[in-house]
């Protein structure tokens, strides 16, 4: 019988590092940027239901414009700085 030397298959990178992979840099800030502003944004609208009705229209334009604005705006500076930052 013969030895082999047989190779274990390296695991299956998780999520995370399959996100960190993705993500860097001034993407990463736009992304966590966005979310933050998603967070914050749902947690006014939450506590304060008077100002806002609790329906998924709302929560979806909450996700739109809060997290898409904020993600935008930070990853343009984000992208700016490094560029400037290569001069």
């Amino acid at each position: 019988m013969s030895n082999e030397n047989k190779t274990a298959a390296a695991p299956a990178p998780s999520a995370l590092t399959r996100a960190r992979n993705l993500l860097r840099g001034p993407l990463l800030v736009g992304v966590v940027a966005a979310l933050i502003a998603i967070i914050l944004s749902l947690y006014g609208m939450l506590t304060n239901p008077n100002a806002t009705p609790l329906n998924i229209r709302s929560f979806l334009l909450v996700v739109l414009i809060a997290g898409g604005s904020w993600g935008l705006i930070a990853w343009a500076i984000a992208t700016a700085a490094v560029e400037a930052g290569k001069d």
